[in-house]
């Protein structure tokens, strides 16, 4: 199981967007052929710059990174042969050296070495290129390649952190400098200026610079399957916008021979095809007529029904594994009406969780209270989810002087001199069912207890730039989590920070986590953080859905937490 860092960056789950199409595409079925349901398409196929997982998971199979997260949320060698060498360097830097595997080789026999990792850094730092995986490998300071042996390499980064290891070889996928920059364009350019913002900023104007970023960035390197080459076991054979992605096992891969000791490098079949299908309708017909082989996120009402059709039930296995992801009610703690933690605390309690999961998902979904994937060690286990208690949300608006002075049914209280009534806006992703139901669950309840809710749809563009810019009062959130939580993404006051959470004590707990080593010193500060932010309810967590997916039962699979929750290449043919 390979799960990406890049797969797993924050995602708002509102954005969730939906559109119909129609597929005339007929697939024909092979024996070990697999048919994979995608419910949009890729935006690109370009490893490097693609920002969907519509379009990482197909061009993963394509593409490995030095190391990987096995199902234990380990850190394992993939592309590397061992562990690295670890040497700390004065100044608080570290340095990690690998070799590649001697057998890693191109599509075209060639090998795979520090200069293509270095390559690969440079692409992402073109000043020129936009993609998403430059905060990821910020902390690089240099590469250092053997003279002798150009499959040893050195990386310096800095500052040392726990995460180090984890950002210098699990972000991003190693891509191949002699297919993807024939010319050399990139060879001339210094890392050092790459990493310098001054020296950067000058490199924009460079010619080469210039060159190769409009090269890459062109749409034959997203979409043309002669620039789309990995080292991974599977080639991308065509790309049909909106119909479907085709990928094919390449033969004698180098990697079949680590198969039947490390299950990394496990690639049962011999083709994994993605159709596009968007409407969930027509998705549960493909189903019923055995057009894909797999697929995730059916809703939980399809899941269900096909779960009670006896003759799809005799043909697929239904899988619900929990998602690495949480959703919430974002609130916006710099809002006087929402600074004091008991009025957050008070609409906690009025949202009926449970019965959201049981009435909207079907019982599909396990309550949180963290931003800690729930089956992650580091997950704080004494936290108990808030209870739905209307009066107890009462007492906690009048412990922090709300009250309702006018009889209107709405608390209120005087805020800078002025009467204030407790009315707040709420803010949804349109187009979402469960989302406007919720909204409108939540709006009732706090009614009760005299706080007014005003629910408001918006398209996911305008609500995810709210939710940036802090304009709002509550807001439907979701996000992804990755294997190793980075709390100073989101929760450190200069940061991300879109609640307005934390001071200084939380922040210096965030500053203290990365660098500390003692794995049980940085247990106890990462449950103790966790303690900490729930008691302050900045975000209102709610829950981690379960995937609901459908796999033929010609094959043999399991699930897996990191999205789509399955692993095709992991297909065994019966």
């Amino acid at each position: 199981m390979n799960i990406s860092k890049t797969a797993l960056l924050l995602l708002a789950l509102t954005l969730s967007t939906a559109y119909f199409c129609t597929n005339s595409v007929d697939f024909k079925r092979t024996g070990n052929s697999v048919v994979v349901r995608l419910e949009s398409d890729a935006d690109r196929l370009n490893t490097i710059l693609t920002q969907t997982q519509y379009g990482r998971i197909p061009s993963d199979l394509a593409h490995l990174n030095l190391m990987t997260f096995n199902d234990s949320f380990e850190l394992v060698p993939y592309l590397v042969k061992a562990q690295p060498i670890i040497k700390d360097l004065p100044d608080g830097a570290v340095s990690f050296t690998f070799e590649m595997l001697d057998e890693a080789v191109w599509d075209d026999g060639k090998p795979v070495t520090g200069k293509d990792y270095l390559f690969t850094l440079k692409t992402i730092l073109n000043p020129k290129i936009e993609g998403a995986l430059g905060p990821f490998v910020e902390e690089i300071k240099d590469v250092q390649i053997d003279p002798k042996n150009p499959k040893r390499f050195t990386v310096v980064m800095s500052p040392k952190t726990i995460y180090s290891l984890d950002y210098a070889t699990n972000s991003f996928s190693v891509i191949p400098e002699h297919i993807l920059d024939p010319k050399g364009l990139m060879k001339a350019i210094p890392f050092s200026d790459l990493i310098n913002p001054d020296k950067a900023e000058a490199l924009a104007a460079n010619p080469k610079v210039i060159e190769f970023a409009e090269l890459f960035s062109s749409p034959a390197y997203s979409n043309d399957p002669k620039y789309l080459v990995g080292c991974g076991p599977y080639r991308i054979e065509s790309w049909t916008a909106g119909e479907k992605i085709v990928t094919k096992k390449k033969k004698d891969w180098w990697g079949d021979k680590f198969a039947k000791t490390n299950p990394l490098f496990t690639a049962f079949p011999d083709e994994i095809i993605f159709k596009i299908i968007v409407d969930p309708a027509a998705t549960t017909a493909a189903i019923k007529n055995e057009e894909i082989d797999a697929t995730n996120r059916l809703t939980p009402e399809d899941f269900m029904a096909l779960q009670q059709n006896e003759a799809v039930s005799e043909r697929y296995n239904f899988l619900n594994p929990t998602t690495m992801t949480y959703f919430c009610i974002a609130t916006n703690t710099r809002n006087p009406k929402l600074a004091d933690k008991r009025v957050r605390k008070a609409i906690a309690h009025v949202l009926d969780v449970e019965e959201l999961i049981q009435e909207l998902y079907l019982g599909f979904g396990e309550r949180t209270c963290s931003p800690v994937p729930l089956n992650s060690p580091e997950y704080n286990k004494s936290l108990k989810p808030i209870p739905f208690d209307i009066n107890k949300a009462k007492a906690l608006l009048a412990e922090a002087g709300w009250k309702d002075s006018n009889n209107n049914g709405i608390v209120d209280k005087m805020i800078d001199g002025k009467s204030t009534e407790l009315s707040l806006s709420y803010f949804y992703t349109a187009g979402r069912e469960t989302a406007q139901q919720m909204a409108l669950l939540l709006q009732d309840n706090a009614k009760k207890a005299g706080i007014e809710i005003n629910p408001k749809a918006l398209p996911g563009p305008e609500l995810m730039g709210n939710w940036a810019n802090h304009s709002f009062d509550l807001l439907s959130a979701g996000r992804g989590l990755a294997p190793i939580w980075s709390p100073e993404q989101n929760w450190r006051t200069d940061s991300d920070n879109r609640s307005g959470f934390g001071n200084a004590e939380t922040d210096a707990l965030i500053d203290q986590i990365p660098v500390t080593f003692d794995a049980k010193k940085r247990r106890a500060m990462v449950l103790r953080l966790q303690e900490m932010i729930f008691e302050e309810q900045a975000e209102i967590f709610l829950f981690s859905l379960k995937e609901c997916i459908a796999v033929h039962k010609r094959f043999d699979a399991k699930p897996m937490e990191s999205s789509p929750g399955y692993d095709p290449t992991e297909f065994k043919l019966k």
